[in-house]
């Protein structure tokens, strides 16, 4: 049994995806609106009472820290929890520089399962494809920009999907237990290509605005997100601009076994969420 924390979420989603027939529970904080053939539990890493239902007879987890969750010691008592019942397999999906980067909120959380009490493998995805549909959506639809502190640095985006079907591997098989991978998409692409890519597959303009790290801020703000969450965003997106989120790896390639997905085909698949709202300028 594997337990799937973060299930509603983008990457716990697509592994969920990736795992047909697996015996998995996939857990949420909100159950209500959850369906398919998985087993569906409420869970929230901020109360234990919710541990014990949730690992019962669980051998493996696949750790996802909730964005809200920014101290690595909030999840030591779920840790001590896991230690309890002997279950040892945990693969963390992490960020790409956390394990070099205090100021990322991975990086503390990395630390915690790197013990001898975990058969621990990390997964270290470089920046989204996805976020363009959900960080991006509005922008781009309703405004036809991408607005981030980035400059002109460039970042090799990877394909959620591609997560997935890596992460269902490293936890099935055997061999990869004490490793960290860094995975990342096939191109390293700065937003202007980004905008460019947009543009051609939704057959109109999309451009690429560059705020400076103070607006950027207050708009995300204005936008409704919490500002910790602007905060980490901001030190993402300074990562890219001084060129930290422009390293290729060929990990995630051999992981899968095959070329991973481009930016453009994810695009032209995902097009539908960019088109306007009729009626809308």
């Amino acid at each position: 049994m594997l337990l799937v924390t973060g299930a509603t979420g983008r990457v716990g989603g697509a592994l969920i995806t990736a795992m047909p027939g697996v015996a998995l529970r996939a857990a949420a904080r909100d159950t209500r609106a959850t369906e398919g053939p998985v087993e569906w539990i409420k869970f929230d890493f901020a109360e234990p009472a919710t541990y014990g239902p949730a690992l019962l007879g669980v051998s493996a987890v696949f750790l996802i820290r909730p964005p809200q969750m920014a101290d690595a010691k909030a999840f030591v008592p779920f840790l001590d929890a896991l230690r309890k019942r002997n279950i040892r397999r945990v693969v963390l999906l992490s960020v790409k520089g956390a394990d070099t980067n205090p100021v990322l909120p991975h990086h503390g959380l990395e630390k915690l399962v790197q013990t001898a009490d975990f058969d621990w493998t990390i997964l270290r995805p470089s920046d989204f494809m996805q976020n363009l549909e959900t960080v991006h959506r509005a922008d781009i639809r309703e405004h036809g920009e991408i607005a981030v502190p980035a400059g002109d640095g460039k970042s090799a985006f990877i394909d959620v999907d591609d997560i997935g079907v890596v992460a269902a591997r490293v936890i099935q098989e055997d061999g990869h237990a004490g490793k960290g991978y860094i995975l990342t998409g096939p191109d390293s692409l700065s937003f202007d290509t980004v905008a460019e890519i947009l543009s051609n597959e939704l057959g109109r303009q999309i451009t690429y605005r560059r705020p400076n790290v103070v607006r950027f801020i207050w708009e995300q703000h204005r936008k409704g997100v919490a500002v910790p969450m602007a905060l980490v965003m901001t030190a993402l997106y300074t990562v890219q601009r001084f060129g930290g989120a422009a390293e290729k790896t060929e990990e995630l390639e051999v992981l899968l076994g095959r070329r991973a997905t481009r930016l453009t085909e994810y695009v032209r698949r995902q097009k539908h969420i960019w088109q306007r709202i009729e009626g809308r300028k």
